[in-house]
């Protein structure tokens, strides 16, 4: 073998692949074509959603759908539009760019739209946008039904299903359902026409049928008034405080009381302890409780009383190996959080940064909020792709290629208020951003702040939230997922050099649910998933603590 032309050959191919990686720093534009503003006659509000490309209107309740005309699309600058041609009556007429007033358009133009089912369209900026556009009516369903003596003995809110278009009305157990007075039933528009006139209609004692009639189409609306056997009120128990709801109007008698077991005297909730809302509901909260402790209440909701029943509250759990003193070092030298032998709550990028004889995390014995140890989230360049410092509850599953596969999440059942901690930050401009249009965002642009991100969520998802980078297959967690009931974030854009305090109040989209699952997320680099960041952005965090109030 001719050895020294072997040799050629391999540093000949080593030389092009090194090529291959030279970063392209010529700076092409990065401008998505967006919505900014879309209005239609009859407008009453527009939804515009710029990371699903979604823009959906509310109109009201007297306009037809099949002959919606758009009165303003406000689009980026210099965004030509392709309507959707199904959709729209002459999309030849429709404007190729945006405009605020129709009235500032030719005479020949045509906006005409039939939005009975959502249209695409594209804006083109250097590429191709598709944008969903929907319409919905603003229809106020309305239902009042009282005894024939004109009693009251509606309970809470009635169930609408409107895609079964099915009703169901709760009375109080007592009511003759054969002898009822509906005083105002609206199932449709507010010009639709409804047959039978539900004015007319008595008995109840079985399921009513309705035809509503309007823009030329019926809908058949089944309408079921049943008696309401729920046991009226029901408690949602945190660690420091627990949650009576249940169904009540607003004006209703409730009197609360509760003591930790054992005790003589009982403690009042207060009248402004007690929220009434839109829907008929109630909620009252019994505060100030001590974590892992029995209690017990009784109740008085209007003419029902609640005999003493007791409760345990939580227990006040922490986040383990919250001060990132214990670590572990495997023997392919990539290091994770947590003690050799010990159970893993902590995970990092690490396995997919070792890739390229990296770990981006790592402990940082210099100068510590507290303990001996902080954990360092650094990221950096790593030849192959850029790796952002990050830190995760959950586990790196696998790499895929020289993407990852990730679960969010560990099982937790509390309920904290706060997350508080210790940070500092060095923040670097960015220097690496995605060679994808798509995956370039307006506030990460070269030579602009890197931003740290720290978030966390609580969640009644059945399994740990699986994350995917790779762009065919991506999955990223989103705050908007329905099955999170708590959530908050906190974005850092500059440098903060000294241990800082944090505290991300949880705001509860949900006071009953109860979670299966806690999810804590901190990246030096905000966009590290679409591979986006500042080389040497360096997060430090030490200290963290769930806080319950």
């Amino acid at each position: 073998m001719n050895y020294k032309v072997y040799i050629k050959g391999c540093l000949l191919s080593l030389v092009c692949a090194l090529t291959g990686c030279i970063e392209n720093d010529i700076p092409y534009p990065v401008v998505k074509a967006e919505i900014q503003e879309i209005e239609t006659n009859g407008f009453v509000s527009s939804a515009i959603d710029k990371e699903m490309r979604t823009a959906a209107i509310l109109v009201d309740d007297t306009v037809d759908l099949r002959t919606l005309r758009i009165t303003k699309l406000r689009v980026t600058d210099g965004t030509l539009i392709i309507p959707d041609s199904m959709a729209c009556k002459d999309a030849a007429l429709f404007p190729d760019s945006g405009f605020v007033s129709v009235d500032s358009l030719p005479s020949t133009v045509n906006t005409q739209i039939n939005l009975l089912s959502p249209a695409t369209f594209v804006l083109r900026i250097y590429q191709d946008y598709p944008w969903q556009i929907s319409a919905k009516r603003n229809i106020q369903r309305k239902f009042s039904i009282k005894a024939a003596d004109g009693s009251d003995v509606q309970v809470g809110t009635p169930i609408v299903d409107e895609e079964n278009h099915k009703v169901i009305v709760y009375v109080s157990k007592d009511t003759d359902l054969g002898n009822l007075k509906v005083l105002e039933m609206r199932l449709g528009s507010s010009i639709a026409v409804t047959t039978p006139e539900p004015t007319t209609v008595t008995d109840f004692r079985r399921t009513r049928s309705f035809d509503v009639t309007a823009f030329g189409e019926t809908e058949t609306w089944s309408v079921s008034v049943v008696h309401y056997e729920g046991t009226g009120a029901s408690l949602s128990v945190w660690a420091k405080r627990a949650y009576l709801t249940g169904v009540a109007k607003e004006g209703t008698n409730i009197d609360i009381q509760y003591r930790q077991k054992g005790e003589e005297t009982w403690d009042q909730v207060f009248d402004d302890e007690i929220t009434f809302n839109e829907d008929g509901t109630f909620s009252a909260a019994m505060r100030h409780l001590i974590p892992s402790t029995e209690y017990e209440y009784k109740a008085v909701i209007g003419s029902q009383t609640y005999d003493v029943t007791s409760f345990t509250t939580d227990e006040a759990a922490q986040l383990p190996n919250s001060g990132f003193e214990d670590w572990w070092l495997n023997p392919k030298n990539i290091w994770f959080v947590y003690a050799e032998g010990g159970e893993m709550f902590w995970d990092t990028g690490n396995t997919g940064s070792n890739l390229a004889n990296k770990n981006v995390t790592v402990f940082d014995e210099s100068k510590p909020h507290g303990g001996k140890r902080s954990i360092k989230l650094a990221s950096e360049n790593v030849i192959i792709k850029f790796a952002a410092g990050n830190l995760f509850a959950g586990e790196y599953v696998k790499t895929d290629g020289t993407d990852g596969i990730l679960d969010f999440g560990r099982p937790f059942t509390a309920r904290p208020t706060t997350l508080k901690g210790w940070f500092k930050y060095t923040c670097k401009p960015i220097s690496q951003i995605s060679d994808d249009p798509e995956d370039q965002f307006e506030d990460a642009q070269k030579g602009m702040n890197d931003q740290a991100h720290i978030y966390i969520a609580l969640g009644d998802w059945n399994s740990p939230v699986r994350i995917q980078t790779k762009k065919k297959n991506r999955q990223l967690f989103s705050k908007s997922d329905s099955h999170i009931i708590a959530y908050q974030e906190m974005i850092v854009g500059e440098t903060v050099g000294e241990w800082t305090e944090f505290k991300l109040k949880l705001d509860y989209r949900s006071l009953t649910r109860k979670p299966t699952y806690i999810v804590v997320v901190a990246s030096a680099s905000k966009y590290g998933d679409y591979f986006t960041g500042g080389d040497g952005s360096t997060l430090w965090l030490d200290d963290l603590e769930l806080i319950y109030e």
